[in-house]
């Protein structure tokens, strides 16, 4: 791997969703760092109260604050949105995120039959017990089938450029062992999902945000799951979805042997305002 690979992170919370810290520290802290790229993805609001998403009334405020950042001499910053794709209620693809004029989005799936409540599966571990037994009858398997459904119906719809931490599903699995990966149906549906990526243009990201938050210990997706990519010539990016300026690099020289590993060359990075792949 070059060790001149731009320094890069396309996935940042702050405090105005559900991070630490105003997005002017993380800037301070991707400068000292040495970043050259670094974008700002607040979870868009939802349609329903929740603690972890943008409220509704921050939306344009966001996009301003971001937008006047002052930037540091030789760094890019980029405005997005990670917007969650919702059944019959919300997604990537609706006209309304066009006029914010963003740089490029994320689109990612959290909740699961949301009808009654925001029952989320990476949330707080009574809402996800709620999720896992009282909708799915403790049928791990049959959760995880559900969550790459929502998926496939998010990238047909399409309207976004990153896919958010494709296998957020498994986040609990080392508290609560709901989940076996090498389980057929779970296998089946994962390839499904790339099936359907492939060939769209949408770019498939190493997070490594569970680890950093020491839910997983591995990154997202598995190794399984970025060979497989490879073979359908998914393009791949690396983001550390920091919720703190500390988490920025996390992981990110590991991410790229991974990557090397699956049998990558290249990942793309946004540059000069323009998706680009850069040689590892």
């Amino acid at each position: 791997m070059q060790s001149t690979i731009p320094l890069t992170n396309y996935h940042t919370h702050n405090e105005l969703c559900d991070g630490c810290g105003d997005a002017s520290e993380y800037v301070k802290a991707a400068e000292a760092k040495g970043f050259r790229a670094l974008g700002f993805t607040s979870h868009a609001p939802l349609p329903f109260p929740n603690e972890w998403t943008l409220k509704e009334e921050n939306l344009l405020p966001y996009c301003r604050k971001i937008r006047a950042l002052s930037v540091p001499d030789g760094m890019e910053i980029y405005l997005g949105l990670e917007i969650d794709y919702i059944p019959g209620k919300m997604g990537p693809a609706q006209e309304r995120w066009k006029s914010l004029n963003l740089d490029y989005t994320i689109g990612s799936v959290h909740s699961l039959r949301p009808e009654d409540t925001d029952l989320s599966v990476d949330g707080p571990d009574s809402e996800f017990l709620d999720l896992l037994n009282g909708y799915f009858n403790g049928d791990g398997t049959a959760m995880a089938v559900t969550y790459f459904e929502y998926l496939e119906e998010m990238i047909k719809a399409g309207g976004f450029t990153i896919l958010g931490h494709m296998d957020l599903i498994k986040k609990k699995n080392l508290r609560f062992s709901f989940l076996d990966e090498g389980n057929p149906r779970y296998r089946e549906a994962a390839e499904r999902v790339l099936n359907i990526l492939a060939g769209t243009g949408i770019i498939l990201e190493i997070n490594t945000g569970g680890m950093y938050r020491k839910a997983t210990d591995q990154v997202y997706p598995s190794p399984e799951i970025l060979k497989e990519a490879f073979r359908q010539d998914i393009p791949l990016m690396i983001n550390s979805d920091a919720h703190t300026p500390e988490a920025l690099d996390f992981h990110i020289s590991e991410s790229r042997q991974l990557a090397v590993e699956a049998g990558y060359r290249k990942i793309m990075m946004l540059l000069n305002q323009k998706w680009q792949p850069v040689a590892l």
